[in-house]
């Protein structure tokens, strides 16, 4: 009890050293953390907008779909698939889409396209395509062959809403099949290849226009979210037995926006590890420094009975409490800034860069704790050698120490 009270004080003796290690452990936790939490958000924002743009949390294809995006590569009997996907417990949203490579046209240009037919209703459950249309509306009307196209693409064929464009694209029976559609909706997102390639129209119009019905894709959203989506394929590979069938999650047919999530977490640790690096050659030099400023002090004590170990024991505990009470000042500012800009976002460019959104919003890293004690780790292991160093100091020699 003894030894606490004096580390304490002597924590206090020196209040300008004390205060910029504090705030330079303050500092490089909140720089941390925060960091970590920009990295996190930036990931988690361009994971979850290719989901909810078009991936969902599992699909279902046959076989070689996804390979050859062959028209003829339907799912048989898909009502039947429909059905027990559904009634599955870990099912939130289902939607049966037509997914078909064409060329979209207008006067004054052409594009290549990936057509997506999905009916409104269902796709509202399993994507948010409606909540990125900056112009028009998503299907409202009845009107037959309309078309939500992105804005990248609008701008290259020069159309804007109600504008017609036609599509084309090889049949079922390997007839090209050309429908001039109305434009009703254009989105943008954050990714412009995405806004140039991809196009949404209803399923029964690709039906009707290709006399007969299909579906290429049966995309489903988990209640258990996206970070979890193994748990719906397993149950749906253990009900649906069709051979022909590969159920994937999104990781499994995305693999790189996975291994983007997963990169986005180790540049965060490398960062920290740079931080924590600095930080402890800090606490070093400012412990060493207190070391030999009060050599005369320590070698008193120790001439006077005072044991080694409870000298050691001393130098190592004013690291801690000064390491807490900078880790307790950088994370209570690291989750106050947090929570306003996970709410109001961070505006770091004027246009969305290489598929990411331009504005951030940062979001609290799982691993909040663990970093906390990692500062704590770091600090402990920095006051070793100074430790070391106090309790090899020769009483005799250390009282006659002028400083």
């Amino acid at each position: 009890m003894m030894i606490t009270k004096i580390s304490w004080r002597n924590v206090w003796r020196n209040k300008v050293r004390s205060g910029i290690l504090i705030a330079s452990i303050a500092i490089g936790l909140l720089g941390g953390i925060f960091t970590m939490a920009l990295i996190t958000g930036m990931m988690e924002s361009k994971v979850k907008e290719s989901l909810v743009t078009e991936m969902a949390h599992v699909q279902i294809h046959k076989k070689g779909f996804e390979i050859n995006n062959n028209f003829k590569d339907s799912i048989a009997n898909y009502e039947k698939i429909v059905r027990i996907a559904v009634s599955d417990s870990l099912t939130k949203g289902c939607s049966p889409r037509v997914v078909i490579n064409g060329m979209a046209s207008s006067a004054n240009d052409s594009q290549g396209i990936k057509i997506i037919g999905v009916d409104p209703h269902k796709e509202r459950k399993v994507t948010e395509m409606e909540s990125f249309l900056i112009e028009g509306d998503y299907f409202e009307g009845k009107r037959k062959n309309q078309i939500v196209i992105g804005a990248s693409l609008a701008k290259k064929l020069k159309v804007k809403i109600k504008s017609k464009i036609v599509i084309a694209y090889m049949g079922p029976d390997n007839e090209m099949v050309n429908t001039a559609y109305r434009v009703a909706g254009i989105f943008a997102t954050s990714s412009p290849d995405f806004d140039k390639t991809v196009a949404f129209t209803q399923s029964k119009d690709m039906w009707r226009n290709a006399g007969q019905k299909f579906i290429h894709e049966i995309a489903l959203t988990s209640i258990e979210g996206g970070s979890k989506p193994e748990g719906l394929r397993d149950q749906l590979k253990t009900v649906i037995t069709a051979s022909d069938l590969n159920i994937q999650t999104w990781r499994e047919i995305v693999p790189e926006l996975s291994a983007l999530a997963e990169s986005g977490n180790t540049n965060s640790y490398i960062i920290l590890g740079i931080i924590l690096f600095a930080l402890g050659f800090g606490i070093l030099n400012s412990m060493t420094m207190a070391i030999w400023e009060r050599s005369r002090e320590l070698g008193v004590l120790m001439a006077v009975g005072l044991e080694r170990a409870k000298v050691f024991y001393m130098i190592v505990l004013e690291t801690i409490y000064i390491s807490m009470i900078g880790g307790v000042i950088g994370a209570l500012l690291s989750v106050g800034l947090i929570n306003y800009y996970g709410e109001h976002g961070i505006k770091y460019s004027e246009m969305s860069m290489a598929g990411f959104n331009n504005i951030v919003h940062p979001v609290m890293p799982e691993s909040f704790i663990p970093l906390f004690l990692m500062i704590l780790l770091t600090a402990i292991v920095s006051a070793l050698p100074p430790a070391f160093r106090a309790i090899r100091l020769n009483p005799a020699e250390a009282v006659r120490y002028k400083g």
